[in-house]
């Protein structure tokens, strides 16, 4: 079984929608079961922003729900200046790593996810940190590390991998990190949430998971 973390309803929307998804529970998490029998069994949860937020919930579907792999889904901002990407453009992660974590001066591994998933999408590197990214500084220096930058996907991947099941991602950007970062996302979200379930219901119509 597939276990789908999002960090906000507002993301996952869409893709509850179009899969049918009826609630499941509310303890410790939102968590919602797909009805249609179309798609891989799954279940998707709201996890909250953030990197302990999203580890608790990939933990919670791996040690109850036994599922078998996760997918962390959502929005994300683009830290690169260069012509990878614009906003609304989907991609597939192909290594996620913390941003602002400091090991006694060297940086945190990456994780390398599923290729297998998504393989229509470009791949790009993302770096995962526990605040947006909305400064130019910042956004630069992060750029040395990754394309792409959210705040989850990194926990969900470390977690997948703590345990020994694959993770996918898939990211949508909503916004290019910086001054105007916050503006963007609110007015991105929905329209790029929507591509994102396009792109997670067809992948999961056309994967077997048990």
């Amino acid at each position: 079984m597939v276990g789908i973390v999002y960090a906000t309803r507002r993301e996952a929307d869409p893709f509850l929608r179009q899969a049918s998804a009826e609630p499941l529970g509310v303890q410790p998490f939102l968590q919602f079961q797909t009805a249609d029998a179309r798609f891989t069994p799954c279940l998707t949860v709201i996890s909250g922003m953030g990197k302990v937020a999203a580890a608790l919930a990939a933990t919670h579907l791996v040690l109850t729900h036994r599922i078998t792999m996760l997918v962390n889904a959502g929005l994300c901002g683009r830290l690169v200046t260069d012509n990878h990407g614009s906003v609304g453009d989907l991609f597939r992660v192909s290594t996620a790593v913390e941003g602002d974590c400091d090991r006694f001066g060297l940086a945190e591994q990456t994780v390398a996810c599923d290729a297998r998933w998504f393989s229509d999408l470009k791949p790009a590197r993302l770096v995962t940190n526990d605040r947006p990214v909305f400064d130019p500084v910042w956004r630069g220096q992060l750029a040395g590390m990754g394309e792409l930058a959210d705040m989850e996907g990194a926990a969900v991947a470390r977690a997948a991998s703590f345990y020994g099941i694959p993770c996918a991602m898939i990211k949508g950007v909503s916004d290019t990190a910086d001054e105007t970062g916050r503006q963007d996302v609110a007015r991105h979200m929905d329209w790029v949430s929507g591509r994102i379930a396009d792109a997670l219901v067809r992948e999961l119509s056309k994967n077997t998971i048990d």
